[in-house]
């Protein structure tokens, strides 16, 4: 290797010039004025394709379908529960309603995995339901990287899954709200940053008919009528808005009224129908494992047990039921904030990021697993596996993208690398 893959001309080249990849760097952002600070601005995509072989794409993209099986079925429970017992596995009350009422199924999740070959620990860590990042990457871009060097796309079939199963969807929210699609609007919008707003122009692009995409910031609520683009003033039928709702329930309005009423109303009277929203955000918390792991094998059918014993890590709201070594993770965690490992009954290590809003939540306590190590420049480092799950149109999850994510440290946050793979 005679060149660096974290900064060299032939990067630039890649990513900038041929990929119109505008977050292949990334930029901490100035928590007064909500701009980028570009002379902070860091790498994240890497120029190197790490070789995968076809039975380990195979296998991975396998596996994730079965746990996705699992994981629908828990959503399936989940819509059954009281109030009570949401509250307990870290639902926000806010959000309770919602997750009970919104019965068009979740259409898309990220599933993190500890694929660990070397050792033979295969355990899915979290299941992402409401989340962009590291979705192009996975479903088109190690494409183009793996062509640069030589190598085969490792999932080619990936955007035409894409394309026909958001589609898929986009006919069945506009049967949701008994109106012919023809005549339903549609946007997409998420934050105000190149990573989260270059997805959501790319994903947009997948789509049989005529939408908008823009900003958070200029989506309005109408109370008791519509949500509609500020910049146009014409109303919305159906929204792809990635945007954790463990944030929007706090949202207000200029006048400092809460938002989140009246986005609620709008969604239970079938007004708008917000794509993979409330019905995703049902198996976002990190207590879903928790309960998984308390409903036990001999509730879920054979296969389903099965995958269970072999791909779920043990998962508890107590560490006591873990034992002296586990990974402790916030309840509505994200990008690894706030999450620490304990070996021997003693922190190991801990995240970079603690910021106050995670800290204080409830934890959710794993076993504690190794994750791979891959060797990038002479430098090793920890590996997580994402793999991408669409509902095919008969609420059975099929995957389609995957991808690898590296980092200095044990635990991978939002400043982490896409390590680019090929066949």
């Amino acid at each position: 290797m005679n060149y660096n893959p974290f900064d060299c001309p032939q990067r630039d080249r890649l990513f900038n010039s041929s990929m119109r990849m505008t977050w292949y760097n990334l930029c901490p952002i100035d928590g007064e004025t909500g701009l980028p600070i570009a002379k902070q601005q860091v790498p994240y995509a890497l120029y190197h394709c790490h070789q995968v072989s076809p039975q380990t794409v195979r296998e991975i993209k396998q596996a994730s379908e079965s746990v996705g099986r699992v994981l629908m079925s828990t959503w399936e429970v989940i819509r059954t529960l009281d109030e009570e017992a949401l509250l307990y596995y870290g639902f926000p009350q806010e959000a309770v309603k919602l997750v009970k009422h919104d019965s068009l199924a979740p259409f898309c999740m990220r599933l993190d995995w500890c694929w660990n070959e070397a050792t033979g620990i295969k355990k899915v860590v979290e299941a992402n339901p409401q989340t962009p990042s590291f979705w192009f990457e996975c479903a088109e871009g190690n494409r183009h990287v793996a062509s640069e060097f030589c190598c085969q796309d490792p999932d080619p079939e990936s955007q035409t899954l894409l394309r026909i199963t958001l589609n898929q969807q986009l006919q069945r929210a506009a049967l949701h709200l008994n109106k012919p699609l023809a005549d339903c609007r549609v946007a997409f919008t998420t934050l105000n940053n190149p990573e989260d707003m270059g997805t959501m122009q790319w994903l947009s692009r997948h789509l049989q008919h005529q939408s908008a995409v823009f900003p958070l910031e200029y989506l309005r609520i109408q109370d008791g009528n519509c949500l509609f683009d500020e910049r146009t003033g014409k109303p919305i039928d159906i929204l792809f808005m990635w945007y954790p709702i463990e944030w929007a329930i706090y949202d207000e309005d200029e006048a400092g009224k809460r938002l989140w009423p009246a986005l609620e109303q709008l969604i239970l009277e079938k007004k708008v129908v917000v794509v993979n929203f409330a019905s995703a955000f049902a198996l976002q918390p990190k207590g879903v494992f928790a309960l998984i792991n308390d409903l036990g094998t001999d509730f879920f059918d054979a296969r389903d047990a099965a995958t269970i014993f072999d791909y779920f890590p043990k998962t508890s709201l107590s560490p006591d039921a873990i034992g002296p070594d586990y990974f402790a993770k916030p309840i509505l965690g994200r990008q690894g904030e706030g999450s620490f490992a304990v070996r021997s009954g003693a922190i190991a290590y801990r995240s970079n990021n603690n910021d106050p809003w995670y800290t204080e939540q409830e934890y959710v306590y794993q076993e504690l697993l190794d994750f791979p190590q891959i060797e990038i420049a002479g430098q090793y480092m920890t590996a997580v596996w994402g793999v991408w799950l669409y509902n095919n149109g008969n609420n059975e999850l099929v995957s389609g993208g995957l991808g690898i994510r590296v980092s200095e440290g044990i635990i991978t946050d939002d400043f982490s690398y896409w390590c680019p793979i090929g066949s």
